[in-house]
């Protein structure tokens, strides 16, 4: 009864922040009209738009959860749920624009339905979040909870006691530790684990049943998840397990059996489908506004010494794919044959080979290198669906060859222009730090730090600082 009245709440605040949503366009759309351009024309247009928003809102605020009032959630957390939600929705309603030729949909009403919609989402959560929590304080809307510990389950059940507005009370605690029996005897109903779980709940109020202890003996869990389900109460249960794979697992189905999935690569499939449609719109708008500077160092290199404008290198992709890697060429065109020559020379450490008085490069390729100008070209690259605007390096066969297994892990997420190693020292950062940013960035992945990268890559270039 309690799970169909949360599901049925939940449904009906996605609907409530939606109806919210379409009273944000409307006003977007009337302060646009009143006080800075007057509309004549394209009514359908909004009206089509608005009519879209409702279903296309509905489906991104229902996917993110943003329905639930969970008890436990950080604030930072609720601002990029919303941020991703309407940043998302904005960008589907563009490319709607653009497939339903709109032209006469004003830029101030968008801009000023993102930022009403943005406020208003976010204002409505968080003051439901702090009602909530209030009311929980004063002892309102509670559940009483059922712990099962042992002797290092003391944090935990101090966090629940101290914490008031998670809303739980402690019905009473399933062990058999002296240091539990000791601390808690006094104030909490301590029982032990010889009686019959199912008679403490069914002479008592409880509402969850929380698995705290230390040791994680199968047949155990399972009895106990089935005596809850049997009765309707809900059954949680921390482990070491869990904290090894925080965030990083999700239950999958292969043939409806069931498989618990660990994964320590970015796996929100709207999110990486929001960086894909990022990369290639980023990537051809770029490769658009820039081609005069193409043409100009393409003439540059030519006329340097009549060699080819471009390099390909074979490089390994995403998860050991290979592709040609384009740049402009910066060294004389027998470079690859006078590597061997200089290796002795190599200030890198490990397989890379990087030297910074390289004598293999042109006046103009130095001068390409220190701007970052010779890899505009792998903007092609990202259109074709090798690269991606952000991401690690894509690192040569030979590299990847001399890699120990940890370092493979890189290869995990599609290759990059740039990534954290990009803007934070380059050459003078050692082989295994680098490795090692490659893995921060994988295991920290989100839009808002691709986004951040990317602009810090423009400051790279400004001050010259590429090597």
């Amino acid at each position: 009864m309690i799970r169909q009245r949360e599901y049925f709440i939940e449904k009906m605040s996605v609907l409530f922040q939606v109806l919210l949503t379409l009273c944000c366009f409307y006003l977007a759309w009337w302060g646009t009209n009143t006080f800075i351009e007057p509309l004549v024309t394209g009514y359908n247009e909004y009206r089509i738009l608005f009519i879209l928003i409702g279903p296309l809102w509905f489906l991104l605020l229902d996917h993110f959860g943003m329905g639930k009032m969970s008890r436990i959630k950080m604030y930072s957390s609720i601002f990029f749920e919303y941020f991703s939600v309407v940043g998302l929705g904005t960008a589907l309603l563009f490319i709607f624009i653009g497939l339903l030729n709109f032209h006469h949909v004003s830029r101030w009403t968008m801009m000023l339905f993102v930022l009403l919609n943005f406020i208003t989402l976010f204002a409505y959560k968080i003051s439901g979040f702090k009602t909530m929590k209030a009311f929980r304080g004063r002892g309102y809307n509670y559940r009483y909870v059922l712990i099962i510990a042992d002797s290092n389950s003391d944090y935990f059940i101090d966090r629940i006691i101290e914490t008031k507005a998670w809303g739980y009370k402690i019905y009473g605690i399933v062990c058999d530790a002296p240091e539990i029996m000791q601390k808690y005897g006094s104030q909490y109903n301590v029982v032990s684990e010889v009686k019959s779980l199912a008679e403490i709940i069914d002479k008592g109020i409880v509402d969850e049943v929380m698995y705290c202890k230390s040791d994680f003996n199968q047949d155990k869990i399972r009895d106990l998840m089935s005596l809850c389900a049997e009765v309707g109460i809900t059954f949680r249960m921390q482990s070491e397990l869990l904290n090894l794979v925080s965030g990083r697992s999700h239950l999958s189905y292969f043939n409806q059996l069931p498989f618990l999935t660990f994964m320590n690569t970015p796996d929100n499939y709207l999110a990486l489908r929001m960086k894909s449609l990022m990369d290639y719109l980023g990537a051809g708008l770029i490769l658009l506004i820039i081609s005069p500077v193409l043409l100009l160092i393409a003439l540059t290199i030519k006329l340097g010494d009549g060699g080819p404008v471009f390099f390909a290198q074979t490089r390994v992709g995403q998860n050991g794919r290979l592709f040609q890697c384009l740049k402009f060429r910066t060294m004389v065109t027998n470079a690859e044959d006078l590597k061997h020559t200089l290796t002795e020379q190599n200030e890198q450490e490990g397989p890379v080979f990087k030297m910074k008085n390289d004598p293999r490069v042109t006046r103009v390729g130095r001068f390409l290198r220190k701007t970052s100008l010779d890899e505009l070209p792998q903007f092609i690259n990202v259109l074709k669906g090798e690269m991606s605007i952000v991401g690690p390096r894509p690192p040569v066969p030979a590299e990847v060859e001399e890699y120990v297994r940890w370092q493979r892990r890189r290869l995990s997420m599609k290759p990059g222009i740039t990534c954290i190693w990009q803007v934070s020292g380059r050459n003078n950062i050692p082989f295994e730090q680098w490795m090692k940013m490659d893995m921060q960035y994988i295991d920290t992945w989100s839009l808002k730090l691709d986004i951040m990268l990317f602009l810090k890559t423009f400051k790279v270039m400004l001050i010259k600082d590429g090597q």
